[in-house]
């Protein structure tokens, strides 16, 4: 879990939860994890021995280094009958070739959780878990592969909130995740329309002052910082529409959460495979030629859409049942541990 709460270790916060407290008593649960991660979750033992920086650039490569190898420690000899592992630290250049290598090697079943679309060597020899159907074809190559939904634990929103005539973007501010070709496109966008819309970005900035420089020129743009993972739905009835300029993902929380608000929003195609009732009309496939177009029709597009989503399958208490089935299937036997990395 990384030291900020994007996607993944919200859906892993979630369901550790569920676990920890009894959802199912046959496992152990350890959590490694970074410094200054810990959390209190009951029957969870968190270990935040990792430093931060896991994905870090050049100046930060040994703390990348080290955190490798403790992380190759801990599947090689935790002595865990379930290893559960993100898949960003075993594709992760060639350092992440030592982790696979220590996973064919390690006593322990392992289980290989992918959330996106980046990956395209060593899909053999472990089991597999993918976030949505259109990801799990994605990935058509793969044979020991499950899918196991995104656990949304949804509250009531506030009544009556007037969208203002704003964008937003929810997420980890990386160049991974297209908010420069999100900027570009926005900037092309302002030169086109007379009463342009505002864009305004939330999440952890991975990328420092080369993002918020950029911002702080662009005129109806802003970085308005960080938010806590259970404010993101309430937040987003603030906004016209959310976009999503990324075309890797497998099934973006943020997205969700805007359909639950019944919001607007702009995505690559890629996603609108994982969620075909968002409207074709405002998804692209190219971010810099379309993106410009799509936010020009959403100034004149009614805000609220009804869906008509079903979230049953992303109950937590569902996605916990259908984890700890597989932990049980592959890892049989008296006394089980898991592990999550």
């Amino acid at each position: 879990m990384p030291p900020y709460q994007g996607g993944a270790a919200v859906d892993y916060g979630i369901i550790l939860e569920r676990l920890g407290a009894g959802f199912n008593r046959d496992f152990d649960i350890r959590v490694l994890t970074e410094r200054g991660c810990s959390k209190e979750a009951e029957g969870v033992i968190y270990d935040d021995s990792l430093l931060n920086y896991d994905s870090a650039p050049t100046k930060k490569r040994a703390r990348q280094a080290l955190n490798y190898l403790k992380i190759i420690r801990e599947v090689l000899f935790s002595g865990s009958n379930v290893v559960h592992i993100h898949a960003r630290y075993v594709y992760g250049r060639y350092i992440g070739r030592l982790i696979w290598l220590a996973l064919l090697l390690s006593p322990s079943k392992v289980v290989i959780d992918i959330r996106d679309r980046f990956y395209g060597n060593f899909g053999f020899g472990h089991n597999f878990i993918f976030c949505s159907d259109d990801l799990r074809e994605f990935y058509g190559w793969i044979e020991n592969a499950v899918v196991i939904q995104v656990p949304l634990a949804l509250k009531p929103l506030r009544s009556a909130v007037e969208p203002a005539r704003k964008l937003a973007y929810f997420g980890t501010i990386a160049a991974n995740k297209g908010v420069l070709e999100l900027l570009d496109a926005y900037v092309a966008y302002r030169k086109a329309s007379e009463t342009p819309l505002e864009l305004d970005f939330y999440g952890f900035n991975a990328m420092g002052a080369v993002f918020t420089d950029r911002v702080s020129h662009i005129e109806g743009a802003a970085y308005r910082g960080y938010l806590l993972p259970g404010d993101v739905p309430d937040r987003i009835l603030e906004y016209k529409a959310v976009v999503l300029p990324s075309a890797s993902e497998g099934m973006p929380r943020v997205c969700l959460e805007a359909l639950y608000a019944s919001r607007m929003i702009l995505c690559h195609e890629s996603v609108r495979r994982s969620i075909p009732c968002i409207p074709e009309v405002f998804t692209f496939r190219d971010a810099a030629k379309e993106l410009p177009g799509l936010i020009k029709k959403a100034e004149s597009a009614d805000a609220d859409f009804s869906y008509g989503y079903d979230f049953t399958r992303h109950d937590p208490d569902v996605v916990c049942a259908e984890l700890a089935e597989l932990y049980m299937w592959i890892a049989p036997g008296r006394k089980r541990k898991a592990v999550t990395t």
